[in-house]
């Protein structure tokens, strides 16, 4: 099986190297384009993988196909690949803002394809990735894409009508924890941490609180009451961040990202 990627930038780069890693593939197995000659020759020392600046030389290769690419850049480098994919090959699309009807009028024909939405977690294999597919993928296909998608995080199928939100919540949202991982350092240096430490302590915490959501099957305001003694410290943080309107605040983030990403699919 050989894996092909068009456009290997950070976040394909990253998806490779898990990929990789976990032993999906192995790296002769790989070929990747990239437009500059040192990105080609950095993911060759990094990688061990085979490299091009020729997309066709990809796509006549690939069983599976990843499209790391711009949503402006697919049309054009569509059109210039069509004709020399396999009807089998498996199209995988990382892009925000382009649905799966939309990619097949680029290619003027039915095609086996898959949108996934991974986050930057995925460069550390702690990703979540929303994927959907389209009828021309058949089950044993895309459990073959799910083991892909897995090396990297966990990956979840959707409807393709909530890919939107799924890059709100996946993708951007990291965004938010980042600022709060930050929020939270800030508030121990400022009782005398270590600004170090203060970021081990906030990180590590984020981590494994959202382990216990995902793995214990226990409602988030379940596990939030279990550490809000009475009378006791953490209830009065979370007085005042409701005071402050912390929930609300992340409610309407998400919001706005999803509308955003709305307009630019329907533009």
């Amino acid at each position: 099986m050989t894996v092909g990627i068009i456009g290997c930038g950070t976040m394909a780069g990253s998806m490779v190297r898990q990929m990789i890693e976990k032993g999906f593939v192995k790296p002769e197995d790989v070929i990747a384009s990239a437009f500059h000659e040192k990105r080609r020759q950095q993911l060759t020392a990094e990688l061990g993988i085979r490299t091009t600046e020729n997309n066709v030389n990809v796509a006549k290769e690939a069983d599976i196909l990843l499209l790391g690419l711009k949503p402006q850049d697919h049309k054009r480098v569509i059109r210039k690949i069509n004709t020399s994919l396999r009807t089998e090959t498996l199209i995988v699309t990382i892009a925000v803002g382009i649905t799966m009807e939309w990619i097949k009028e680029c290619f003027g024909r039915p095609v086996k394809l898959i949108r996934a939405m991974p986050n930057t977690p995925a460069q550390v294999g702690e990703g979540v990735t929303g994927f959907c597919a389209n009828q021309w993928v058949t089950e044993e296909e895309k459990e073959r894409i799910v083991q892909m998608l897995n090396t990297f995080g966990q990956s979840i199928e959707v409807r393709e009508s909530d890919m939107e939100v799924v890059g709100s919540i996946g993708g951007a949202a990291p965004a938010f924890v980042y600022i709060m991982i930050e929020a939270l350092a800030d508030g121990a240096v400022a009782e005398g941490m270590k600004r170090d430490l203060a970021y081990q302590f906030a990180s590590q915490m984020v981590l494994g609180s959202g382990k216990l959501v995902r793995d214990s099957g226990l409602h988030p305001g379940a596990l939030k009451d279990m550490v809000c003694s009475p009378g006791g410290t953490t209830i009065e943080g979370v007085s005042l961040l409701e005071e402050r309107g912390f929930r609300s605040a992340l409610m309407q983030a998400v919001r706005v990202c999803v509308e955003k990403s709305r307009i630019l699919t329907d533009q």
